[in-house]
């Protein structure tokens, strides 16, 4: 994963961290969800706020594929109150003047073709495509990846064995287009989650799984040794807040994130969320080529 300049520019991370106050909770008695309506998640004091125009007042409601601890900690929706998307969306949230998060779930593929728009946006880390614009809306974007290969420990998968291999990717992802159109291994599985693809791979369904580099170095990390990356391939590219086609709130979300980035607190929320649970550096992941 190569981290944008966007996040990994000279920023204030001091001054970002003495303006966040912790916010905890989210799952107690009523008075203390009102005072803390954002888990565990630091969200800043007296921002600039940029209003949305939000599916219901005071709340903003944001769509994920989930589970997906890493970006939303959590069991069920109810109980998320942590993660670095989680986190993003509050902060967001928070400098939008709004005072609540809804979470509702969809499948990575209803997001990126617009099968589903019962939200104001969706957070889980989705590259930005110009086949995807035909259909959404796009936020600035808050992070670079690549494409991680994750296979069961120890596999002894190689960069030119994967041609003969069982690969697994998400429906709708970019993986899946390079895996048909460039890649080409003996086939090419297709899966709606997760945690169907990872488990596949763990069940030996699949010899390997391609995904962000965000995604399958965390789940390597807490597979207690079962399951690791052996490479990446420089294919990926932003990603950003998605939004339903014509959406009024991508200005908005736009000025936030300018916001964020100047401030010091993109990089803070990364810093403090999502590189402890790398489990590594990506950018020491071997590089790999069709």
């Amino acid at each position: 994963m190569k981290k944008s300049p966007r996040i990994s520019g000279v920023v204030a991370i001091a001054t970002a961290l003495v303006a966040l106050t912790a916010c905890s909770g989210g799952n107690g008695a009523d008075g203390e969800n009102r005072a803390k309506p954002f888990g565990d998640c630091e969200v800043t004091e007296n921002p600039p706020v940029h209003e949305m125009k939000t599916r219901k007042d005071g709340e903003l409601t944001v769509a994920a594929s989930l589970p997906f601890p890493a970006g939303y900690r959590g069991n069920t929706l109810d109980s998320i109150d942590g993660g670095y998307m989680y986190c993003l969306d509050a902060e967001i949230a928070n400098r939008a003047g709004l005072k609540k998060i809804t979470l509702v779930n969809a499948s990575f593929e209803a997001l990126v073709t617009a099968k589903t728009s019962n939200f104001d946006f969706a957070v889980w880390d989705i590259l930005v495509t110009p086949e995807r614009r035909r259909a959404v809306d796009f936020a600035s974007p808050y992070n670079t990846y690549e494409t991680g290969v994750l296979t069961k420990t120890g596999s002894g998968i190689s960069r030119s064995g994967i041609k003969k291999a069982t690969v697994g990717v998400l429906a709708g992802s970019l993986q899946l287009k390079f895996a048909e159109d460039t890649l080409k291994p003996g086939k090419v599985r297709v899966f709606n989650s997760n945690d169907d693809l990872f488990n596949s791979v763990l069940s030996g369904q699949i010899d390997a799984a391609l995904n962000d580099t965000a995604t399958v170095m965390p789940r390597a990390a807490k597979s207690d040794g079962k399951l690791e990356v052996v490479g990446r391939y420089p294919v990926g590219g932003d990603v950003a807040p998605l939004f339903p086609k014509g959406s009024p709130n991508v200005a908005a979300v736009n000025a936030i994130l300018a916001d964020m980035e100047k401030d010091g607190t993109l990089k803070a929320i990364m810093d403090k969320w999502l590189n402890p649970i790398l489990g590594g550096d990506p950018n020491a992941l071997p590089d790999w080529s069709a």
